[in-house]
């Protein structure tokens, strides 16, 4: 694989997109965290976040199983969840997951906590292919986000 050419990574692509967009078929909706907007304290901790408006993006999504965390008096359920996007198709919506964000999955939200952009075809940084971010369940109340960009 030493001696990937830049057809042989376009056919990949090519590959990948299809199979992302056509037959898997997984939208969610990536909302950015607006650090304007949002209002920082003394420790640049913020209790009110805002996000910009959301657009929709393919990817693949693997979730865990739900498991139920007992605090003092409530019962909480945690769960953990990966999300894979082509850079590509975050190029082409002109959007890029970062820390803070948010991911609309079917009607659940997920904070990004991680990051791995390295996906590299063939080990050449030339062919930087996708972005992985690791994520955790979130409540919906405090969320203002606004109707998605479809």
């Amino acid at each position: 694989m030493r001696f990937t050419s830049q057809q042989d990574y376009n056919l990949f692509l090519h590959f990948n997109k299809e199979l992302v967009n056509t037959f898997i078929d997984v939208p969610v909706v990536l909302y950015k965290l607006n650090i304007v907007e949002s209002k920082k304290n003394v420790y640049g901790e913020s209790s009110s976040k805002k996000w910009y408006r959301g657009v929709q993006v393919p990817c693949l999504v693997d979730r865990q199983l739900n498991t139920a965390v007992k605090d003092s008096q409530t019962i909480n359920i945690e769960q953990v969840a990966e999300f894979n996007f082509l850079r590509e198709e975050c190029k082409l919506r002109n959007i890029y997951p970062e820390i803070g964000d948010i991911i609309d999955y079917n009607n659940l939200y997920f904070e990004i906590n991680a990051i791995n952009e390295i996906q590299l075809v063939a080990g050449q940084t030339l062919y930087n292919h996708s972005i992985v971010v690791s994520t955790h369940l979130t409540r919906q109340t405090g969320l203002q986000l606004e109707a998605p960009i479809t």
